[in-house]
């Protein structure tokens, strides 16, 4: 199967020069002359590569860009806007964008055919990693497995988890490493079973490279409450603060909903734990927005 290329360019003469050499080096070849017809066949098309000029009618370049580097679907696929020699701050505003490389005109088809291949072998190298996300929920089946438990990647923390997710809009990496933490297989439980401290365990994630913010995430929910506080600044650091309290929320909730199987009383014990425990208060008021709505809807059915 050939790979995609979308050209996006008002030039017609250059469109269709770009069009015919692309087509001479094995490329499929989509073409469009305006800004909304090119973010409608990217978004359509899913090409493997884009070429985007900056100044287009209806819908800059920039903005075409900007759109597909916010949308699930696009984000990764190549953006190589075409620029004039000197305009260097064209350029930066165009890396600030999320375009990945950039032309310059008049465009130098040697050039032009390396970064495209560059831009294909990259993208084939991504395409064959598994994401971390992945990853840990294998494993984390494959320990449930090993100690006789059930497969389970819907338990009650996880479904709060994405929930939550969901009612605060974080981005995708942010709600993945929530994910993944809540995935991880138990420290204290690991420990028991291997008469090895839960600290030497936590420890293990530091040979990942995810362990940059996991290993403290984990020190953090597995610390008692008192030696919380002294974390946190390490957790601001790697930016992960907001990853630790989500999961240290929805792991306690689902405690407490397993000992009395009451949606009010398990929030209940939560607000008072508040002030003790530091919850974040904004991820506590979702989660009691989100817990309302679903009695809201059990009255209701």
């Amino acid at each position: 199967m050939k790979p995609v290329v979308l050209v996006v360019e008002d030039n017609e003469k250059l469109n269709s020069m770009l069009k015919d050499v692309l087509e001479s080096w094995g490329y499929a070849v989509l073409t469009e002359t305006d800004g909304h017809s090119g973010l409608e066949t990217a978004q359509s098309r899913l090409p493997d590569v884009i070429m985007l000029d900056i100044m287009l009618p209806g819908m800059s370049g920039y903005e075409v860009c900007s759109v597909l580097k916010g949308d699930i679907r696009t984000q990764s696929v190549t953006v190589i806007m075409f620029t004039a020699l000197e305009d260097l701050e064209s350029r930066i505003y165009g890396y600030n964008v999320g375009a990945d490389n950039f032309l310059v005109k008049p465009v130098n088809y040697n050039e032009v055919k390396a970064i495209i291949q560059k831009s294909l072998a990259d993208k084939l190298y991504r395409d064959t990693l598994e994401s971390g996300l992945d990853v840990v929920s294998t494993l984390q089946a494959f320990c449930r497995l090993q100690a006789g438990k059930p497969v389970n990647k819907d338990s009650l923390s996880m479904i709060y988890c994405n929930k939550l997710i969901e009612s605060l809009n974080w981005d995708t990496v942010t709600a993945d490493r929530a994910r993944i933490t809540l995935l991880f297989p138990s420290p204290a439980e690991m420990a028991n079973r291997s008469g090895l401290l839960p600290e030497q365990v936590i420890s293990l994630a530091g040979n990942l490279r995810m362990g940059t913010w996991l290993e403290p995430v984990l020190r953090f929910l597995n610390s008692p409450e008192g030696g919380k506080e002294e974390l946190r600044s390490e957790l601001v650091t790697k930016n992960c603060l907001e990853v630790a309290e989500l999961a240290q929320l929805v792991i306690r909730y689902a405690e407490l909903f397993e000992e009395n199987s009451d949606r009010e009383r398990s929030l209940a014990v939560l607000k008072q734990e508040s002030g003790i425990n530091h919850y974040n208060q904004d991820i506590l008021k979702r989660l009691e927005e989100i817990l309302q709505a679903e009695q809201i809807l059990e009255n209701i059915y």
